[in-house]
């Protein structure tokens, strides 16, 4: 169980594709949801145990006389090192929805493929997000083109900070080019 008051903690949304996603054409039609994760990321000040239990005060009971508290998630972590991040999944938000199409697929050459995507993200939230989308590209690959700033995170990843309105909509596109 993990306790403490005034401890910075900041709050998530992760999305993450998948590699499949890159290596084939994917059906036209109704697109793909994805998961949108919750994390709970803080520094780590004292050894927990390897369970982490989050909590809150849930607004709405803030005013109770008796302050009940709101259980909101767990997760399993590893031995966190005093001083370094932890993040704790507490699950997924059922108020953020993350759809993917893919809009183009060529083969421009025997091993050289262009892609599109875009990425609907909605936020049925009072307050504005932001959502990171973390994309498993693979191969030897180019951003052609991006609606949004990435960050090459890894030889064969892209990542995507996506701010999204108060109950408002933002839509990443990007193209690529990769060699597999």
């Amino acid at each position: 169980m993990l306790e403490g008051s005034g401890i910075p903690v900041e709050k998530r949304f992760v999305v993450n594709g998948q590699n499949f996603y890159y290596h084939n054409q994917q059906n036209p039609g109704t697109p793909i949801k994805d998961n949108v994760m919750v994390f709970y990321k803080f520094k780590n000040e004292e050894n927990p145990d390897s369970n982490a239990h989050a909590r809150r005060k849930c607004p709405r009971l803030s005013k109770d006389s008796k302050g009940n508290i709101l259980f909101v998630g767990e997760d399993h972590i590893d031995h966190t090192p005093k001083d370094e991040a932890l993040n704790i999944h507490i699950g997924n938000a059922f108020d953020v929805i993350s759809e993917r199409k893919q809009t183009d697929y060529k083969r421009v050459d025997t091993h050289l493929w262009e892609m599109e995507f875009e990425i609907t993200l909605r936020n049925h939230k009072d307050s504005p997000i932001t959502v990171e989308v973390n994309e498993p590209i693979g191969g030897d690959w180019e951003m052609l083109t991006s609606s949004y700033k990435y960050t090459k995170t890894a030889a064969w990843a892209a990542q995507f900070n996506v701010p999204v309105a108060a109950n408002g909509t933002s839509l990443l596109k990007y193209r690529i080019r990769a060699r597999w």
